[in-house]
This record gives C-alpha cells, structure tokens and sequence, in this order.
C-alpha cells in the first residue's frame, strides 16, 4: 500500500506538459525515476513506462543536457529545461546515466541508450583522474561569467562549422540572433530528432551521423574556450555511485 501511494503522489506531481515533478527550479529527481522503473519493470505498467519516456526524453531535449559535451547540468532554472545553473556534479552524471540506460532496457527507446552512452564519455573523458578515480563536479562559471563556456551566437556556430552543418545545426538547435540566454543560446532541442528528421525529408541515421559529427567540431572548437573550474576532490560516496 505504500509503495502504491508513493507511485500517486508522485502520478499527481507529474508535470503532464513538460515533464518533470513540480514547478520551477527543476531537479531531476533521479531517486524518483529509480523508483518508478522499478515499479514500471515489477508490474509491467505501461502507464509509468510512458511517464518515464516522456520525462527523460524532455529532460534530454533541454539545456539541461550539454548537446555538444554530454553531461547534465545540476539543475533547470526553468520549468521548460531550457535554462540550467550550469554546475555539473559527478553525483548526477552517475545517477541519470543509470536512470537512461534502465529506461531503455525498459522501453528500447534508442535515444535514452545515446545519452547514457554520451553521459558517460563526458565522465571518462572530463571528469577522471589519472589516478583512476573520478572528479567531483565542474563550476559553472568561466571568464567571469556563469555558462558561457556552454553557450553559442548563431555567427559562432557559423564560423565553426561548414556552411551546411551551419545551417543544420542553428535550424535543429532552435538557434536564433536574439538568443535565449543573455544574448547569446543554449542549445536544445525544440523537435525530437525522429520528428525533425520526418519534417525535412531526412534519413534518421544519416542524421544521427551528422549531429554526431556537428558535436564533435563543437567539442573541439569549445575547447579552446576558458573552461569552468573543475573540483578535483575525490569524493567516496559519488565515486561509488559511478562505478556501480
């Protein structure tokens, strides 16, 4: 009776339009989505198992989500996902790369598999120590300014990328001249790829390709930029969140 009661408090919070549980700031609540794809894997419930795809596909779409490095920021300072305090935290990436690889065991959904896989390259590559362990969070500050080692102006993205990928890359990530964040853009995902794929008479996979190859022009090109300060701690209890 318990566990029934929690799985409606947490049917009622739900927000229906957006995903998510609540209003503004949004966290992702990674212990809840645990709870829920046990119970969805238990009961074989398809109405959580829809719960769970919509969320952690909202979730993934939103700035939320570093579109060019991979990762999740610690948390929306909007109820969209748009806008996140652009902190990333060990404990998160440990926790959401569990919660998207379970859900595409549960679901087969191939987009939740692409983001525990980038989810954990963004560890491998940027938060492991020499030594084998792993770091404990990035800031999100840079040069003085929160989030801009993550943001983008359209003449940026113009001048990293050939004039197609460009042109791909500002329509697909919803970028615009007048931005969305201070001037400049977070990038996101307004269409999900399948949907945006369908709308221009494109391959799914060829798609897939070459977004893979936009994010790592960006990556590379990003790099170049003064990076966030990283916390080098080693902190027990999140390295053994991660190596679960």
């Amino acid at each position: 009776d318990t566990v029934q009661k929690a799985v409606a408090i947490l049917q009622k919070r739900h927000d229906t339009q957006r995903g998510g549980f609540g209003d503004a700031p949004k966290f992702p609540n990674e212990p809840y989505y645990l709870f829920l794809l046990d119970q969805a894997l238990r009961n074989d419930d398809d109405d959580i198992r829809e719960l769970i795809q919509f969320d952690l596909n909202a979730i993934a779409r939103g700035g939320i989500y570093d579109q060019v490095g991979g990762g999740f920021h610690r948390y929306s300072t909007d109820a969209d996902w748009l806008v996140p305090h652009f902190e990333k935290m060990l404990y998160n990436q440990a926790q959401l790369s569990r919660v998207y690889a379970q859900a595409w065991r549960l679901t087969g959904d191939a987009g939740l598999a692409r983001v525990a896989r980038q989810t954990l390259d963004y560890v491998l590559r940027d938060l492991t120590s020499p030594d084998g362990g792993f770091y404990s969070a990035t800031d999100a500050d840079s040069a003085g300014s929160e989030g801009l080692f993550f943001v983008w102006t359209e003449r940026q993205l113009r001048a990293a990328l050939p004039r197609a990928d460009a042109e791909l890359a500002i329509d697909l990530y919803g970028v615009t001249e007048r931005g969305n964040f201070e001037g400049a853009n977070i990038l996101n995902l307004p269409l999900p790829l399948a949907e945006f794929a369908k709308q221009r008479d494109m391959d799914l996979p060829a798609l897939l390709a070459r977004v893979e190859d936009i994010r790592a022009v960006l990556y590379s090109n990003r790099s170049k930029r003064v990076r966030p300060v990283r916390d080098e701690k080693i902190v027990t209890a999140w390295n053994g969140m991660m190596i679960v």
